[in-house]
């Protein structure tokens, strides 16, 4: 009779272990729970912001010297690249005198074969940036992976 109990528990043990698969929409080996907060450093340096619960990434990184503001996407913690779709997409930065609509063209790049449509990497001009100046902006709407991710507020440098 104990070795009966004690295989049915054996049992109800290993289908508790086998239940307990993530319905997460990617999967990654990680070691912390997604509603905790977390942050991955910036391959760049610039500012992270995160897409829904780790959907996917993108990074800012304003350069005042030329007047541009880069950006990339990034898979789940920004462990390589995101090639999208989209040619362009735009950010709403908060300025002292209003709004200001940035807009980010998508770059081609022969070395990694990324193309206009298949690229990870954006650029938008932005003269009016100064040199350790922060500022506010939000992304208004943006399609990721088929999901719509609509009003991500996020500061440059610190991100989201």
């Amino acid at each position: 009779m104990k070795s009966t109990i004690l295989m049915l528990v054996r049992f109800l043990f290993a289908i508790c272990l086998v239940g307990c698969g993530s319905d997460k929409p990617h999967e990654h080996e990680h070691d912390h729970v997604h509603s905790e907060p977390h942050y991955h450093e910036p391959p760049h340096g610039g500012a992270g912001v995160t897409l829904g619960d780790e959907d996917a990434h993108i990074e800012f990184l304003a350069e005042p010297n030329t007047g541009i503001v880069y950006a990339w996407f990034y898979k789940p913690h920004m462990s390589s690249y995101l090639r999208v779709e989209f040619e362009s997409f735009y950010v709403m930065v908060k300025r002292p005198n209003g709004e200001l609509k940035m807009k980010f063209e998508a770059v081609a790049n022969p070395g990694t074969g990324e193309t206009v449509g298949d690229t990870s990497q954006f650029v938008a001009k932005a003269d009016w940036i100064e040199e350790g100046k922060s500022f506010d902006a939000v992304l208004p709407e943006i399609t990721v992976l088929g999901k719509v991710y609509q009003n991500m507020a996020f500061n440059y440098p610190k991100g989201n």
